[in-house]
């Protein structure tokens, strides 16, 4: 059989030969854990991974696997066992690990899956693995590219591009997704054959959940296209911009950015790929102001005249010699933290107390102290300082046992392969090292 197969508008890839590419793909030596639930998508993954690696002994590719038992339904645990034993079946080492504490009343699936995630990087960190695995599906992309299509005011101002291949966690951990180019149907017939069963989760019943209803939705319109180019274009664009970043963009202490004016007469898909993410940078949000917020911040912008508007918490200080942007003061919440903990204040820094007293963590206001060169427009420089981070132990004075570092909240705690250029060129920009290279 083939290993490609050609589906709509969609190129798709049986699951051996999906498995077989990726291990081709992957840097020696590596050790892949398999994130598996027990459904047919993940149980297929590994089964395929299992597979494939048993015509290569010596690949110098080591193979484990992991379940994360939500605690959600009462059967979750009876069947995180029942995964362990089909990877005892597979000769695959498989750890369960549960996520415990009090569960939110709402946004209970984004939750999950930020504590999916930690959890799997807890667990490649236990046993030395060099990646994760996930099984996410074409169906899972052709559902991810319809939601996205139908929200009117998206919270991302680079959209279409679906779900990424690869994606870093945490700075410290790639996710790839070697079945992306896989249909569902595909690998259930690829179990099939192997006379291998799967568990059914009931919540992917449950229309509460928009995924589900965007599902049954394109199960009525199975011959909808894919509307994606596999991130292709945005990968151009983060390259493009992070050549922009190089030529035209300053950061000075971590607050304030400026930007050449001749650096506002680029290519406008630039600006507006470019322009969200510092937004979101300065602003300490995961994602840059919607589309329609964008549009009047690139309308003024294009204007070019001077004055001041405000945008996902970034004031954009629009002068004759450029652009300067900075965190509004205004919503900006202290942070405690006891003797050695570590924590995101305000979304823009990363701060661990190294001293053996509790510290606060406030918006600096008048008390700023950091230097920047001279030549730059004093109000702006006294908004900058205004929100730079200050660190007070709990006798009320000035903390210095304290590290701070840049957070950069789009990138630092996921960073999909499509924007790692432009990442690593604005984590420079702040001082910081490049982000973790992918595993293939």
């Amino acid at each position: 059989m083939s290993g490609e197969a050609v589906t709509g508008a969609a190129t798709a890839q049986m699951p051996d030969a999906a498995a077989a590419d990726f291990i081709h793909s992957l840097f020696k030596p590596a050790h892949i854990l398999v994130a598996i639930s027990g459904g047919s998508d993940s149980t297929g993954l590994l089964a395929a991974l299992a597979e494939q690696l048993k015509s290569y002994p010596n690949s110098d590719i080591a193979l484990s696997a992991a379940t994360i038992d939500h605690g959600l339904r009462p059967e979750s645990a009876d069947e995180a066992r029942d995964v362990a034993a089909l990877c005892v079946s597979l000769g695959v080492p498989h750890i369960i690990r549960r996520w415990e504490g009090e569960k939110p009343k709402s946004g209970i699936m984004a939750a999950a899956r930020e504590a999916r995630y930690g959890l799997l990087a807890d667990i490649a960190a236990e046993i030395s693995a060099t990646l994760v695995v996930t099984a996410h599906t074409l169906d899972d992309q052709r559902e991810t590219l319809a939601m996205r299509a139908a929200r009117s005011n998206e919270t991302e101002s680079v959209g279409g591009t679906g779900i990424a291949d690869a994606m870093l966690f945490n700075r410290r951990l790639w996710i790839v997704r070697p079945f992306l180019a896989c249909w569902r149907a595909d690998i259930r017939t690829y179990l099939a054959r192997r006379g291998m069963s799967w568990l059914d989760d009931p919540s992917n019943e449950d229309v509460r959940y928009e995924r589900v209803r965007t599902r049954k939705r394109l199960a009525q319109d199975a011959a909808s296209p894919l509307a994606s180019d596999g991130g292709a274009a945005r990968a151009v664009l983060s390259t493009e911009a992070a050549a922009w970043l190089d030529r035209y963009v300053m950061v000075y202490a971590g607050v304030l950015c400026a930007v050449g004016r001749d650096a506002l007469a680029a290519d406008e898909a630039v600006l507006s790929y470019a322009l969200p993410y510092l937004t979101a940078v300065f602003g300490g949000e995961p994602y840059g102001p919607g589309r329609e917020r964008m549009r009047r911040i690139l309308d003024f912008i294009g204007e070019g005249k001077p004055g001041r508007r405000t945008a996902g918490g970034v004031v954009f200080d629009l002068r004759r010699d450029g652009l300067y942007l900075m965190r509004e003061n205004r919503d900006i919440r202290p942070l405690e933290l006891a003797s050695g903990a570590a924590g995101i204040w305000d979304g823009r820094f990363q701060i661990i107390n190294r001293g053996t007293t509790a510290v606060r963590i406030e918006a600096a206001g008048a008390r700023g102290a950091a230097e920047f060169p001279e030549g730059l427009p004093k109000g702006a420089v006294q908004r900058a300082r205004a929100v730079l981070p200050l660190v007070i132990s709990g006798d009320g004075e000035n903390a210095a046992s304290a590290a701070i570092v840049p957070y950069l909240a789009p990138f630092d705690r996921f960073l999909t392969r499509f924007d790692l250029t432009f990442a690593d060129r604005l984590s420079a920009c702040f001082g910081r090292e490049p982000y973790a290279r992918p595993p293939l």
